[in-house]
């Protein structure tokens, strides 16, 4: 994900229940995943990404800082020959602090993971939780099928509000970059 902090004027400073929101809201406007474009993202959310020609021509993004030196990340890809059109929204530290583990400000969690499950369900997207080899949940997928065919999946990484403790479940990132 980005890391640039770089704001112009035409993107105003946003809290992460705003972007949230925002981002949600992006998704339910989908009928399906070539609806995606940076100007759709430009008008619905109101931010203004950029390219990362140090990533790939194809790759914009957005990135402001929040509390507690925590940002958030909006990304687009756009679609080449080795991926597909993709968009996503992410919560985190720089670097190096971003892979140790770091309490999230409540702040960031006031739209928690059950707020987003219950939005996207509500939005008709097939919901199913993925698990790893021994049964810990690792994320959450939610699918949106166009005519019994797949058009796009999102996934939710989920971080406890303070990491390894039970608790409010918070949105680390959630996003269809994968290309599904």
């Amino acid at each position: 994900m980005a890391h640039s902090t770089d704001a112009t004027s035409a993107s105003p400073q946003l809290s992460a229940e705003q972007v949230g929101k925002r981002f949600l809201k992006l998704i339910e406007g989908l009928e399906s995943r070539d609806d995606l474009s940076l100007e759709r993202i430009r008008d619905v959310m109101g931010l203004s990404l950029r390219n990362y020609e140090s990533r790939s021509d194809d790759f914009y993004a957005y990135s402001q800082l929040l509390e507690d030196d925590w940002y958030f990340s909006v990304d687009y890809l756009e679609p080449s020959p080795s991926s597909m059109r993709g968009v996503g929204l992410s919560f985190g530290k720089p670097f190096p602090a971003e892979f140790e583990p770091n309490p999230m400000p409540a702040s960031l969690c006031v739209l928690d993971f059950e707020y987003y499950h219950n939005a996207l369900k509500a939005m008709g997207l097939y919901a199913e939780p993925v698990c790893d080899e021994i049964g810990r949940l690792r994320s959450w997928e939610y699918t949106k099928f166009n005519s019994d065919a797949v058009d796009f999946t999102l996934s939710i990484i989920l971080q406890n509000i303070v990491p390894g403790e039970p608790g409010t479940l918070c949105v680390k990132s959630i996003d269809m970059l994968n290309g599904r």
